[in-house]
């Protein structure tokens, strides 16, 4: 983007930060007419993109007021108002019109406005003629939206006028419009002043105000071409128009006056007329000047411009000279865009290709044409976009510099672009948001606008990483070239110049651009050298450079600026952004950067084809590779010329080395002692001078860095040019050092001036003070602005105060002005207030630490403190011993600071330790410090750290300086840190008092046992906090404070269980020795403070820590008392227990049993619960007898409960909990209260079918009969729930095989039978299950379950199972000798029988055995004739056979009781004749005698 032709560069273009983020204000203005047809528009200015700033003054300052009007939406005039004391403003104004405007507008401030009020006058005119007046009222305070007001508006058309020729030109001045013509005629309008029917409102500017108008206007038809362009202007206070036509008359009008009538055309310029500016005039030398634009219609690219002075006389006739001074301006090529005249200087902007453009500065008393350094070069060159050469091409040399960083190269890479790009003047949010899209980054207006500078960089580094930029180095760098030059043409593309900016009473100059303002400075001398060529050093006095000698020394200078500028063309400026953010960021050593560089200038670049040819293509790549080893051997050749020339034009190298550091005098910053007046503000001036501030140190960065390249190359190629030894001494010991200082200031300088500041933390008390409005208006504004990407870490500084007491000025500086507040501003940074009174680079870097700390910049401190530590480690470094030592003192303890303030709000968990653990090395290598005690107390503003009084010992001081950095680090929960410099401070404890003999100890106000046992606690603390359990344990019996120490027990025991870590206490890890009794009782009390509900249970954690040391005793005792009061705590008020805790009851007892289990019996039992209260409980609690008075039915048991309770007590509750969990999960509506008996506890189990547990209750509670009794309670219900009473005949033996004649239910009853038929089934499985388990306990229980049978059901068919139980005997076999057993035999089975009128079931049984006794084998025929061998029930018999009877006679079932009693009859006859015939073989056995006695009685 260079300009067309080669010129002196005189100054730079500053932006303005903030310009680009005007949030407009959208008010539309209303018309009453119609707009007209655009093909055909009234007024024939031919449209184009204007731009104009009218200057307001208001008391001691003045407002600008700078308008646009965009070629692309030409209905819109947006208007800025601009205080150069004031804050860039957040919006401005933009005026909606019907339709498109003339690139024409005119801006004052109403007369006669009343104090307080100020109103502004716009000016326009429309492409179909009408002329608009709007009072605009300042500030502007409208509605986005909103309409102006209809009294703010004045309208005229321009074609209800008589004239109908159409408008070519069209000025304003207050209270009146001006417009010219096609026909040549002038015509004023006092708008806003009269009305439009008001006489004298309209007044045209004729020839011969004596002759008719019909001659007038043939006259002036035939003489006066059409109007091309009207100025109007004022001079010694009189109004008057300047007039250019067509055919080259330019006229000068005082109202109806004729004063001048000149044809520009007499001067032999080629082109015709078109535009006219007017400078001011000189009331001095009478003399004004005027510029006219000739454009050539013939041939392309050669317009000129004329620049003609004419002098005046300041009488009543006010005569100009018809002979004026004529110098003429060749444009060249392009086209003029705007021109500006001044007192002496005329400057011109000019584009000379697609947004390409270029501003001169002609001196019209010289004649000379210089020129101006344009944002688009300077955006250009720092995104490399404007790289010829292969060596500064990024792409080519980055995988060979960064071949050490690997997976870092793209993070540096990246941070070097970012950095650029998102600095202020460089980035503009239209461009940037363009930039994004076309990458598919979609973000609304208010997302992008809430973006901070590090969600940029986040956005930005996703689009990078989605591109595969971070492959390798070489890739990175290609992409992001590629994206800085899409950005570089949209920041071209939405900030193309509109128009010049001159204010002409301060000699201020600027730009306005289509989305940014802009302000034009002076160059420094260095960079007129910089800019410049060598003729430049013939002026060197003008400079300000009077460093040098005699002609030799120019000369000399001269070729060593020249090989500066062969190493530059070489590679050009990547290499410095390269080396300059190596010394930011840290993550590779500037001095490997800097040797890869020089290695570079000697070699070249060694760069692999693979990576660059995947990007480029081979014959790209083959082409680029033969260009960068072409211009590396003519940079190798032109070096050595002119090292031979520095040769022979000096006797030695020493004498050039002379010169050298005579031009480094000027590269420094010029640091001087003057006290400056300064303040912290934060204005538009204000942020011109922080941009002019970073533009200047850049340049010299850049400069000083190629002078440093020069030097190292010189070294390398010693050996050819005769350089000495003593030589290369000199440059390593002397020039280094210099050079490496001059580069660190303004580093510093540019660093701090594009800098975005970071928004302080939500935990910043500041911030929350300045969120509610609190404190000084300028600190509150300054503490909103943190975050901003334009307010940069160096608007925090103070600013130099103007001679007349405000700070800077309240107009904008003109350029020379802003190269002075540079110089100023540049040596208040690095040497005002300056710590310990060190003017050296190292002390200013501190200060300026110091400030940015205080402010909260903590990222960007640290960013410093990196460069001077650089600085600090160069071992070539210039300043060393007391210096070094004091500067690396506050390095290490600012350093650390910023380290930990980082820590804390590092989200990353790795980057945050590795920044604690540098911020903990940093302050302990920073008290190891023999300076420390001096210097560290001068920043306790920034730090906090103070001590007061003096101390006497080294000692002393470090225990301070550790107990605030314990402090500190306990602040931000970083108790790693913390618990370090505790244990420090203990062993400056032991030596103040051990080693001091107590010297020291007198100054302290406390002993060393609080001492060391609040430092002890502290490190319990920290451990705890760290869950370094053991650690933390070791302090609490290092604790020589007693107190203290059991403080920190109880702590210790709070903090385990409630991180869940009680295990620590009960696995042995810990071996708690004299202190086991203590940790128990802290336990228990916690325990019976604590609710049941907490996790973990303490009586649990009790539990494991006594069993962990075989305390089972103990052990137990806890788990009771934890069942205890699970028990109390659930019953309270009478609420049902609930199955969990219920469980937990449970689980507690079962413990507690199996811990007394593993006891000697003869001490296996318990205190009571009223014992343990008393003995062990902290506060005693009232008796609680609820699971006594269940557990134990008699007062012997209850009164021993008193005193002890054993397992077999224990095993008795756990049963009783046991019933009720289960009925609780059974039976969510069961409550179970104190009052109720067990029996109604068993009832209940009954009937919710738990028989197990109701069986293990009975074998658990009652004895013998007691048992006996309610095991046959149990079984009886068990059977009742086998045959449920039936009332109607379908459901007659339904818990047996169901008959034939039920076959005919219905449907819905036949369902309902099948279910209750299964459930029956379960319940006979369940009866013959239990009736075989506790049958051998109570053998009567067949009776028992046999008659409930009967009794509930008398038309049951008994089981087989059930009846079997009857018949056999307990060994299983049955029972064939007649009917008589123990309990169950068939003897009581046929009284049941009988009982209930089972007359068949009862005659078949008896017949059954009758026959079994009478169908005996030979082998037992002997034993049945033994004397009372069988029994039968022979009364039941006799009963049943009178039942028969009975039943016959009362004529029921007669066939059926006949049949059964002729069945008995027969049985009992062959029975009785079988006994007598057995009775008579028992006779026969005996004696004959006494057999025959027998037989015959």
């Amino acid at each position: 983007m260079a300009a067309p032709a080669t010129r002196r560069i005189v100054g730079a273009e500053v932006p303005i930060p903030s310009s680009d983020k005007l949030r407009w204000i959208d008010l539309t203005v209303p018309s009453s007419f119609a707009p007209a047809s655009p093909a055909d528009p009234f007024v024939c200015v031919p449209p184009r993109a204007a731009s104009g700033c009218h200057i307001i003054p208001s008391g001691d300052s003045q407002y600008y007021l700078s308008w646009r009007i965009h070629e692309e939406q030409p209905n819109l005039l947006e208007v800025i108002e601009l205080s150069a004391s004031k804050e860039f403003p957040s919006s401005g104004l933009r005026l909606v019109f019907q339709e498109a405007l003339c690139p024409f507008a005119f801006l004052c401030e109403r007369e006669g406005r009343r104090q307080g009020e100020l109103v502004y006058l716009l000016y326009v005119l429309t492409v179909s003629g009408v002329a608009l007046l709007c009072h605009l009222r300042s500030p502007f305070s409208y509605l986005s939206g909103s309409v102006l007001h209809q009294d703010d508006v004045v309208e005229f058309s321009l074609q209800t006028h008589a004239q109908s020729a159409k408008v070519t030109a069209v000025s304003a001045k207050p209270g009146c419009i001006v417009i010219g013509r096609q026909d040549g005629s002038v015509c004023s309008y006092s708008l806003g002043k009269l009305a439009p029917n008001t006489p004298g409102f309209s007044n045209e500017l004729r020839d011969d105000a004596g002759i008719g108008r019909l001659w007038t206007l043939m006259s002036r038809i035939k003489t006066v071409g059409p109007v091309q362009d009207i100025v109007a202007t004022a001079i010694n206070e009189r109004d008057l128009l300047f007039v250019l036509h067509l055919d080259g008359h330019l006229r000068i009008w005082d109202n109806h006056t004729k004063l001048l009538n000149y044809n520009v055309h007499s001067n032999d310029i080629e082109g015709h007329p078109s535009r006219l500016w007017v400078g001011e005039a000189d009331d001095d030398q009478e003399l004004i000047s005027l510029a006219i634009l000739h454009q050539n219609t013939v041939v392309q690219d050669c317009d000129h411009v004329a620049v003609y002075g004419f002098s005046f006389s300041a009488g009543e006739k006010f005569p100009f000279s018809p002979e004026p001074s004529i110098s003429t301006i060749p444009l060249l090529e392009g086209k003029l865009v705007d021109l500006k005249i001044g007192m002496d200087k005329l400057w011109i902007l000019k584009e000379f290709g697609t947004m390409l453009y270029e501003i001169l500065q002609y001196d019209i008393e010289t004649k000379k044409i210089c020129s101006y350094v344009l944002q688009e070069d300077a955006i250009s060159e720092q995104l490399f976009q404007n790289s010829d050469n292969a060596l500064d091409d990024l792409v080519w040399t980055a995988d060979s510099m960064f071949s050490s960083l690997k997976e870092d190269a793209f993070n540096f890479i990246s941070s070097m672009f970012l950095r650029r790009l998102l600095q202020p003047g460089v980035n503009h949010c239209s461009a940037l948001r363009e930039t994004l899209l076309e990458h598919k980054k979609f973000l609304s207006d208010s997302e992008f606008q809430s973006l901070t500078a590090n969600g940029l960089r986040k956005e930005i580094l996703s689009i990078m990483e989605q591109e595969g930029s971070s492959q390798t180095a070489s890739a990175t760098a290609y992409h992001w070239k590629k994206f800085c030059a899409r950005y570089l043409h949209n920041w071209c593309w939405n900030n193309r110049p509109y128009g010049l900016l001159l204010d002409t009473n301060n000699e201020v100059f600027g730009l306005i651009r289509k989305g940014s303002f802009s302000l034009f400075r002076c160059l420094e001398g260095v960079e007129m050298l910089i800019y410049g060529s060598s003729d430049e050093l013939r002026n060197i006095d003008d400079l300000e450079m009077n460093l040098l000698d005699d002609t030799s020394d120019f000369e000399l200078l001269n070729e060593v600026l020249r090989c500066m500028g062969h190493i530059h063309h070489l590679l050009g400026r990547s290499s410095t952004a390269i080396y300059y953010e190596s010394l930011i960021s840290s993550v590779i050593s500037s001095d490997e950067i800097a040797l890869q560089i020089v290695k570079i200038l000697e070699t070249g670049f060694t760069q692999s084809s693979s990576s660059v040819t995947s990007l480029l293509g081979t014959d790209a790549y083959i082409e680029r590779r033969q260009a960068a080893h072409k211009h590396q051997r003519k940079f190798s050749v032109e070096m050595l010329l002119s090292f031979h020339k520095l040769q022979s034009r000096s006797t030695s190298w020493s004498v050039v080395f002379d010169v050298i550091e005579k031009f480094m005098k000027c590269l420094n910053t010029n640091i001087n002692v003057q006290d400056y007046e300064s303040k912290r503000v934060c204005n538009v001036n204000s942020m011109l001078l922080v941009q002019a501030t970073s533009q200047v140190a850049r340049t010299m960065f850049e400069c000083a860095f190629d002078l440093f390249l020069f030097l190292n190359y010189l070294v390398g190629v010693g050996g050819q040019v005769s350089l000495l030894q003593s030589d290369v001494a000199r440059i390593k010991l002397k020039l280094f050092p210099m050079i490496q200082d001059i580069l660190g200031q303004w580093i510093v300088l540019h660093f701090v001036g594009i800098s975005p500041t970071l928004p302080p933390t939500i935990e910043d008390f500041s911030y929350q003070l300045s969120s509610l409005q609190l404190g000084k208006v300028d600190e509150l504004s300054l503490h909103r602005k943190l975050g901003c990407s334009d307010f940069t870490l160096a608007c925090l500084l103070d600013f130099p105060k103007c001679p007349e007491g405000d700070v800077m000025s309240p107009c904008f500086p003109n350029p020379a002005e802003v190269i002075n507040l540079v110089r100023t501003f540049s040596s208040m940074i690095l040497c005002g207030r300056n710590f310990e009174g060190v003017q050296t680079f190292l002390g200013s870097t501190i200060n300026l630490s110091a400030i940015l700390i205080r402010n909260g910049q903590y990222e960007a401190a640290q960013n410093l403190l990196g460069i001077l530590e650089t600085y600090l480690n160069n071992e070539k470094v210039s300043h060393a011993g007391l210096d070094a030592d004091t500067a690396c003192s506050a390095y290490l303890h600012l350093n650390g600071f910023c380290l930990l303030m980082l820590a804390h709000d590092e989200a990353n968990t790795v980057l945050r330790e590795s920044k604690v653990h540098d911020a903990i090395r940093c302050f302990f290598r920073a008290a190891s410090r023999h300076e420390a005690p001096k210097v560290l107390q001068k920043f306790s503003l920034e730090t906090g750290f103070q001590v007061s009084g003096e101390c006497r010992s080294i000692s002393l001081w470090r225990l301070h300086y550790y107990e605030w950095a314990m402090q500190i680090f306990e602040q931000h929960s970083m108790s790693e840190g913390a618990c370090q410099f505790a244990l420090a401070a203990l062993e400056q404890v032991d030596d103040i008092f051990d080693l001091d003999n107590g010297t020291e100890a007198e100054s302290l106000p406390e002993t060393a046992a609080m001492i060391k046992g609040r430092l002890w606690a502290n490190v319990f603390k920290y451990s705890l906090d760290l869950k370094h359990f053991r650690d933390a344990y070791c302090a609490i019996i290092s604790n020589p404070d007693d107190d203290s120490k059991y403080i920190c027990l109880r702590r210790f025991i709070i903090v385990l269980c409630e991180l869940g870590e009680t295990k620590v206490l009960c696995n042995g890890e810990i071996p708690f020795t004299s202190l086991v009794e203590k940790v128990e009782q802290e336990l228990f009390w916690k325990a019976e403070r604590s609710d049941l509900s907490s996790r973990p249970n303490i009586y649990k954690v009790l539990y494991s820590f006594e069993a962990y040391r075989n305390n089972w005793r103990k052990a137990a005792a806890y788990m009771y008392r934890y069942s205890v009061r699970l028990n109390r705590e659930s019953n309270a008020g009478g609420s049902r227990q609930l199955p969990h805790v219920l469980q937990e009851r449970l689980d507690a007892l079962s413990a507690a049993i199996n811990a007394l289990q593993l006891v000697d019996p003869s001490f296996a039992w318990l205190d009571s619960v009223c014992e343990a209260d008393d003995q062990i409980s902290p506060s005693k609690r009232p008796r609680n007898l609820l699971m006594e008075n269940l557990a134990f039915g008699t007062d012997s048991e209850l009164s021993r409960l008193q005193f002890c309770v054993d397992i077999e007590i224990l095993e008795k509750e756990y049963t009783l909990t046991k019933a009720l969990y289960r009925l609780s999960t059974v039976k969510s509506t069961f409550n179970f209260s104190e009052s109720q008996s067990i029996e109604s506890l068993m009832d209940i189990l009954i009937d919710e079918k738990l028989y197990d547990l109701a069986f293990t209750i009975v074998l658990k509670f009652w004895k013998e009969s007691g048992m006996k009794r309610e095991l046959e309670r149990v079984f009886s219900a068990i059977a009742q729930q086998c045959c449920p009473k039936r009332s109607d005949k379908s459901g007659r033996q339904l818990l047996l095989l169901p008959s034939s004649e039920d076959d005919a239910w219905d449907g819905n009853t036949k369902s309902i039978a099948v279910t209750q038929q299964l459930q029956g089934s379960c319940h006979w499985e369940t009866l013959e299950l239990f009736m075989e388990k506790y049958y051998d306990l109570h053998p009567r229980l067949p009776v028992i379950v046999a008659e409930t049978l009967l009794y509930t059901d008398p038309e049951i068919e008994l089981p087989l199972w059930l009846v079997q139980m009857f018949k056999t005997n307990k060994a299983g076999s049955r029972i064939s000798w007649g009917m008589s057993g123990k309990e169950a035999d068939p003897a009581a089975l046929f009284r049941l029988y009988i009982n209930y009128g089972r007359h068949a079931e009862a005659t078949n049984l008896l017949l059954e055995y009758l026959e079994s006794f009478a169908s005996s084998r030979p082998a037992d025929i002997l034993h049945r004739k033994k004397m009372s061998a069988a029994l039968f029930p022979y009364t039941a018999v006799e009963r049943l056979w009178c039942q028969l009877g009975e039943i016959q006679r009362a004529g029921h079932s007669v066939d059926q009781c006949d049949r059964l009693k002729k069945l008995l009859h027969g049985a009992l006859m062959s029975h009785l004749q079988q006994v007598v015939v057995d009775s008579e073989d028992v006779l026969s056995s005996v004696g004959g005698g006494q057999g025959m006695q027998a037989q015959s009685s």
